[in-house]
């Protein structure tokens, strides 16, 4: 590592991410599931392949036009999950609340975490709740997990890409 304290760029999911990733986990952390270093986990349990994947959510602002922090940390799981070829399943939630957060907009943050589970097809069966005192965390942050079936024959890990394979790319 070319620094000894965390920066902002360690989690933003380029090269410095990447170092933290092989010099500090992959050390401890090393498995062949997770040294392919992919967007979520794939495995097989009793003959069945199954994506597994977790991401945190820390944005700033909380609400932003078209969705807020909810909706966007079941979505964002859902699409890991979706791009590792499964078919979403079950996902997790956990949350990180600032002590003196309004609980109107928990329940707006929560109702939109509902309703993009349903129109993913997905459950949120399991979650945690935390709360911090005031400065401890900026506002909310939110974790989701999620695990989905993989039917037979997909294959799509990053090893399987060929120079003349086409690329969606979405966003703005």
């Amino acid at each position: 590592m070319s620094t000894d304290k965390i920066l902002l760029d360690h989690g933003s999911g380029g090269k410095i991410s990447h170092s933290l990733t092989t010099d500090i986990l992959l050390p401890v952390f090393d498995n062949p599931i997770l040294s392919e270093l992919d967007d979520g986990a794939v495995f097989d349990i009793e003959g069945k392949r199954f994506a597994f994947s977790t991401d945190t959510y820390t944005v700033d602002p909380i609400f932003f036009p078209g969705g807020n922090i909810g909706d966007l940390a079941i979505n964002g799981t859902v699409n890991d999950i979706t791009m590792c070829g499964a078919i979403p399943l079950y996902l997790s939630a956990g949350l990180i609340i600032e002590e003196g957060f309004l609980i109107s907009d928990l329940k707006k943050i929560i109702h939109a975490m509902g309703i993009a589970a349903q129109r993913a097809n997905v459950q949120v069966v399991t979650g945690d709740t935390k709360v911090v005192p005031k400065g401890a965390a900026d506002k909310i942050f939110i974790n989701t997990s999620g695990i989905g079936l993989i039917p037979q024959g997909i294959d799509v890990s990053i090893g399987n890409a060929r120079p003349t394979d086409k690329i969606l790319l979405s966003g703005s």
